[in-house]
Formats: C-alpha cells, structure tokens, sequence
C-alpha cells in the first residue's frame, strides 16, 4: 500500500502557496497534514479530481520535496 506524509518543508511552504495563489496545492498539503499521510484515492475524493490527477499532483509535490511517498506492505480493505 502506498501512502504520501507531509514533510517539513512542505508545512513550511502551505502559507507561501497561499500567498502566491497556488490554493490547490496547498488545499492538498493541508490535506495531507490533517490526515497524517493520505492515498491518492483520498485525495482525489477530498479535491474532487479523479485518480490520475491526483497522483499527478502528489508527484509534482514530491519532486519539491513537499510530500514523501511511504509503501508499506500493509494491504487496503
């Protein structure tokens, strides 16, 4: 199962993302925040997008180093 966690900077850069108008992006790290480390299903239903963008999102965030993405060998129900 794989799932994505918030890292420092990325709670670091949600005001900035504010500031500069980059709301979805920082509606998504919040997300992530809140929850303690999210599956792009629950983004995607969170954000209302579908799965594709989602993980498109996740990954853009992570080449900023904003969010981690976590595999662990735990199944989903």
């Amino acid at each position: 199962m794989e799932y994505w966690v918030l890292t420092r900077l990325g709670r670091e850069a949600i005001p900035l993302l504010h500031e500069a108008g980059r709301d979805e992006e920082a509606n998504i790290l919040e997300l992530v925040d809140r929850a303690t480390g999210v599956t792009v299903e629950q983004v995607a239903y969170a954000m209302r997008l579908d799965n594709s963008t989602a993980r498109h999102k996740l990954r853009s965030l992570s080449v900023n180093r904003w969010v981690w993405r976590k595999i662990t060998k735990a199944t989903p129900f």
